[in-house]
């Protein structure tokens, strides 16, 4: 602090203690003084209003009795600059940590040392790292402004909406060791509960990856009522909508290029990067190790620690509104509304043109239209042959 900075604030002081330093006193005033001072709000030098302790104008008192005017200059302490919460041993830890991966958050560096037995788990609290890291100019990373305003959102209960999104992950070897350049995390997110509904690393993002994604989510965790998702080809294609309108989920799509509107899972995708990606080597990983990894962050950390915004563990507060959830109809056939599905036209000679050649289908069906489906993850299945909606 400079001279003429301290130098005003001793002046402020002294005007509290104004009355205290210029009247004669006798046995008792003081004390009483003191604490009918300390009643009264005091506009600061930068014009917060500020209250005090009777004890603490007390030791301004002794203070300007000892040294005079200049004793009431605040000093700054021998220790600024280090974090006397986190034992020296454990700060060099964190600190290393944060120089050697400058987008570890604040979280991992505190699981960090947790795994190292340098701490007992939940005893270093967050904003001791925080002030420890901005100590050492290693503090949180600046973060860009919203082009608008966004207010964070959820809704009432587990199962009224869902979003689905796709992120692009690190490079992998598929299941026959060629190199691919990445992989793709495809998920579902309840948005009440934060909870992962479904999470998995695949090879591609095609429509029929993203479907199989949110029919493994129903099959454990009932219909939500609402899906939202972005424009991306597989979420608007002919196939999607018609697995949501005969489940009857109400299909949703946020605006073009608006990635913040899904603000949910696109947070998720960012704690992904920051305690998963960011810990995962330099080099390729196998899709299944890769696969592995996710699940158990997933399974063990995500799901069950406390989420910020809702104050519950992901799955127990799925589970508390599991009431609230839609079951799959038993009247439906489940696995042949996600088939793919496409027209055709019986010719005269009783066959359907496909995959560049041709199929025999019965003979009453000739001049008719017909719908061949098919399990697209499953090109050695059969296809199967469907008129007016039945098998």
């Amino acid at each position: 602090m400079n001279n003429d900075k301290g130098r005003e604030i001793a002046i402020w002081r002294m005007g509290i203690l104004g009355p205290l330093v210029s009247a004669r006193l006798h046995h008792g005033d003081r004390e009483a003084l003191l604490k009918t001072a300390a009643l009264h709000a005091y506009k600061a030098p930068d014009g917060e209003p500020v209250r005090f302790t009777w004890r603490t104008l007390e030791g301004w008192y002794y203070r300007y009795k000892r040294g005079g005017l200049t004793a009431l200059e605040p000093h700054p302490r021998s220790d600024a600059g280090t974090c006397r919460a986190i034992p020296e041993a454990v700060a060099k830890h964190i600190l290393a940590l944060r120089r050697e991966v400058p987008r570890r958050s604040v979280r991992v560096l505190i699981r960090a040392v947790e795994r190292a037995k340098l701490v007992a788990p939940g005893a270093l609290a967050k904003s001791s790292v925080v002030r420890l890291l901005r100590a050492h100019g290693l503090s949180a990373r600046p973060r860009a402004t919203p082009l608008r305003e966004r207010r964070a959102f959820t809704v009432e209960l587990p199962g009224d909406l869902w979003m689905g999104d796709a992120m692009h992950g690190p490079p992998v070897f598929d299941q026959d060791g060629v190199l691919r350049k990445k992989a793709y995390l495809l998920t579902q997110i309840d948005v009440a509960s934060r909870f992962l509904i479904n999470s998995e690393f695949f090879l591609h993002e095609a429509a029929e990856h993203q479907e199989d994604g949110l029919r493994r989510a129903i099959t454990g965790h009932g219909i939500p009522r609402e899906y939202y998702v972005d424009l991306g080809a597989a979420y608007i294609a002919h196939s999607l909508r018609t697995i949501c309108a005969e489940l009857g989920i109400n299909l949703l799509h946020a605006g073009p290029g608006d990635a913040a509107a899904k603000g949910a899972i696109e947070r998720y995708h960012k704690t992904w990067r920051a305690e998963v990606g960011i810990e995962l080597p330099s080099t390729p990983l196998p899709i299944g190790e890769l696969r592995e990894r996710h699940t158990a962050w997933v399974t063990c950390e995500y799901n069950r620690r406390v989420h910020e915004m809702t104050g519950q563990a992901p799955i127990d507060h799925f589970v508390s509104g599991c009431g609230n959830l839609r079951p799959v109809p038993r009247d439906i056939c489940f696995e042949d509304i996600f088939l793919h599905r496409e027209s055709r036209k019986v010719r005269n000679d009783c066959t359907v043109r496909w995959d560049g050649g041709l199929l025999e289908v019965p003979g009453e069906y000739v001049g008719e239209k017909v719908e061949l489906r098919y399990p697209p993850l499953q090109p050695e299945q059969p296809l199967l042959l469907f008129v007016d909606g039945k098998r």
